[in-house]
């Protein structure tokens, strides 16, 4: 997509004809928890000779870059193998082919998070500015990110007067990659939950057109099986939480853009659009996502008024009216069932069946 519209990378969103399995599924089985705001690095500068022109097709392709953990290389011989030789290859290598984006030159380099989640930012610069001191850790997820990925932190006095560079300088970041998705095999809170393989989800979003370019997948230990009749089940399950870390989420619809590159939803003078504190999610326009009234004729002829949540970016409307074959279909249903984690987070299971 042109940021996260429903134009190029994730195709009309996400390629409703090809990729309705991946994004579907039953209510409660399927559960994508957007990263809390303190975990997520807005609006992360990249330098301006990363954005090029389009030269050629291969030039649009996706292209992901896998980092392992160090808690994948400590599990057991058969299930590492599984995970470095086959999940993750096997999940990259499809998503790289179907998903596009504007193609970008040098390293990603992400940023430092800061020890209290407080930050400035200054007039005619792009970076963020911690106030007093970076953490010493920035995390995606589960996974700590390697220092030679980073930024050079930058700090504010609490005045905001004096500010400047300390530390390391920028590290060497990550060549040749639109994405960077960290993988790790660790049994956390999450693991114990809900009996779930893998969960996966982003942590920082480029500035331009708020992409993800930075993410993270656990594989929860106990649940990965090495039995040739378990792997395209996860397999699948590997795909469909990468796509959530790559931008179907309900965290990120408020940062949809549209073709031109322009938010779909208003933002503040922050950068950021509002949010909404019983959600815990930035709010999106009806840009994004309208509520729509359907009439269903249920037993007995009677008709019933039904309210459902409809994704209606430019590209979803054309896909989805061309695969349903109907020319006034509004948008793509999301799912309204499952509670946080299922609902808003999945296409409609009842329209995109497996």
């Amino acid at each position: 997509m042109e940021g996260l519209s429903g134009a190029r990378l994730l195709g009309p969103v996400l390629l409703l004809s090809s990729l309705a399995a991946l994004v579907s599924c039953h209510p409660g089985t399927c559960r994508h928890q957007a990263p809390p705001p303190e975990e997520v690095v807005h609006q992360v500068h990249l330098k301006p000779e990363r954005l090029t022109k389009r030269s050629s097709p291969e030039d649009l392709q996706l292209q992901i870059e896998i980092i392992y953990d160090h808690s994948v290389d400590q599990l057991p011989a058969d299930q590492r193998r599984l995970v470095k030789d086959k999940l993750f290859p096997q999940a990259i290598d499809y998503l790289q082919k179907v998903f596009s984006v504007r193609r970008r030159v040098g390293p990603v380099l992400l940023s430092r998070q800061c020890s209290t989640n407080q930050y400035l930012r200054k007039r005619d610069d792009p970076h963020r500015y911690c106030q007093d001191a970076c953490a010493d850790l920035t995390r995606c997820g589960p996974v700590s990110v390697p220092q030679h990925h980073l930024q050079q932190c930058k700090v504010c006095s609490e005045s905001g007067k004096s500010c400047g560079p300390i530390g390391p300088p920028d590290g060497p970041g990550v060549e040749g990659s639109d994405f960077v998705l960290y993988v790790s095999g660790v049994t956390t809170e999450r693991c114990g939950q809900e009996n779930i393989v893998a969960y996966a989800a982003y942590c920082q979003l480029e500035a331009e057109l708020d992409r993800p370019i930075a993410g993270y997948a656990n594989l929860c230990p106990a649940m990965i099986s090495s039995q040739p009749q378990e792997f395209e089940g996860m397999l699948s399950t590997v795909k469909h939480e990468i796509i959530h870390a790559l931008g179907f989420s309900a965290g990120l619809f408020a940062f949809y853009h549209d073709d031109e590159g322009k938010p779909l939803t208003p933002r503040f003078a922050s950068g950021l659009p509002a949010f909404n504190e019983s959600l815990g999610l930035y709010q999106w326009s009806e840009a994004v996502i309208r509520r729509v009234v359907r009439l269903w004729d249920i037993r007995g002829g009677e008709m019933v008024r039904h309210q459902v949540h409809v994704l209606v970016t430019p590209r979803v409307v054309e896909e989805a009216r061309r695969h349903f074959n109907c020319p006034i279909l509004e948008g793509m249903e999301l799912e309204n069932q499952g509670g946080t984690g299922t609902e808003l987070n999945h296409w409609e299971k009842r329209l995109l069946e497996v």
